[in-house]
């Protein structure tokens, strides 16, 4: 199956609400940004992109996080929230309804510091609601994991939103 991919690296995302995280360079040998999400305030990271013309729309959507723990730590989890709202032409691109939130659920952590996690979590594009040229406007936060919460900032490094075509 074919997919389209939109990719976020921490550069194209940005802290447009009242919380936001920080960004920090990460690494010795390579360096790269990261954006450091808090564990105990709900912070939040924008982006938007325009949903391909030839989107299946019976088919499933994956989204995909890059993160690391800023401190290694054995048997915690995070949790992350992908809120998004979808518009199309001739549409008010500033409507009163609120997002929509696509939530992970608690997902474990690598607990070997400096060592990627990739999170994953999928929706069906009939319930995402998004339909061929919309522009969707994404907003990634982390939320406070139902058990055994990751203390301390973790890093997203990635977000990749994988849509299905026909």
């Amino acid at each position: 199956m074919a997919t389209a991919e939109i990719q976020y690296d921490p550069a194209a995302l940005s802290p447009l609400e009242t919380a936001g995280p920080t960004i920090e360079v990460i690494g010795t040998t390579a360096k790269r940004l990261a954006w450091a999400l808090d564990d105990t305030t709900q912070e939040y990271l924008n982006g938007s992109f325009k949903v391909p013309t030839d989107i299946d729309t019976g088919g499933t959507v994956t989204f995909r996080v890059m993160t690391m723990a800023k401190t290694g730590a054995a048997s915690k989890n995070v949790a992350l929230a992908l809120d998004h709202q979808a518009v199309d032409h001739n549409e008010d691109l500033d409507p009163a309804f609120p997002y929509t939130t696509e939530a992970s659920g608690d997902k474990a952590m690598i607990a070997t510091q400096d060592d990627l996690t990739e999170i994953t979590w999928t929706e069906t594009v009939g319930n995402l609601a998004w339909t061929a040229h919309d522009l969707v406007a994404v907003r990634i936060s982390r939320t406070v994991a139902s058990a055994n919460n990751l203390v301390g900032d973790l890093y997203l490094l990635l977000l990749t939103i994988e849509i299905p075509l026909a």
